[in-house]
C-alpha cells in the first residue's frame, strides 16, 4: 500500500512521524487529519477543477489500488475524498497516488516547529531550547 507511513520517502516519513508524536496521535490518525486539513485549503489544481466543471467535463477520478486505504485505512470523510479526487482528476494522477503525493508535499513544508522537534530528539538536558528556536527562525529568516 503506497499510502503507509513506510511507504513515504524516509525523510518525508520522519517528519510525519515526528509531528504525529508531537500531537500524541497514531500516524495513520495524523495522515488523515493532515489529508482532511490539506483538503479544507484551496489548491493550485481548484482553478483547474472549476475551469473543467464549468466546460462539462468529467472530474470523476481515476481509482487506483491506493484509493482503497483512503477508506478503509484513514477513513476519510466523503468530502475530503471528493476535493482529493476532484484535484487528483485535475492534476492527471490517479486519487491514491494524487493523496500520497499531498503526504509527500506536506512533510516536505518544514516548520520551525519541525526543527525543534528534531532538535529535541538529540538535545542536551540543559540546552536551551528557546535559544535554539530563535536560531532556526534566524536561519529561515523570519
Amino acid at each position: 500500500m503506497g499510502l503507509a507511513i513506510d511507504d513515504l520517502p524516509a525523510d518525508t516519513a520522519a517528519v510525519l512521524r515526528r509531528r504525529a508524536r508531537a500531537a500524541e496521535l497514531p500516524v495513520a490518525e495524523y495522515l488523515r487529519a493532515e489529508l482532511v486539513a490539506r483538503a479544507t485549503m484551496r489548491a493550485p489544481e481548484d482553478a483547474v477543477v472549476e475551469f473543467l466543471e464549468s466546460e462539462g467535463r468529467d472530474i470523476t477520478p481515476e481509482i487506483d489500488r491506493d484509493s482503497s486505504a483512503l477508506v478503509t485505512v484513514y477513513n476519510l470523510p466523503a468530502e475530503t475524498l471528493t476535493v482529493l479526487g476532484r484535484r487528483a482528476r485535475a492534476a492527471g494522477y490517479p486519487l491514491g497516488d494524487y493523496a500520497r503525493r499531498e503526504l509527500i508535499a506536506s512533510g516536505r513544508r518544514r516548520t520551525v516547529e519541525d526543527a525543534m522537534l528534531e532538535f529535541e530528539e538529540v538535545a542536551d538536558p540543559g540546552m536551551d531550547m528557546a535559544a535554539v528556536a530563535d536560531a532556526v527562525r534566524y536561519a529561515r529568516g523570519e
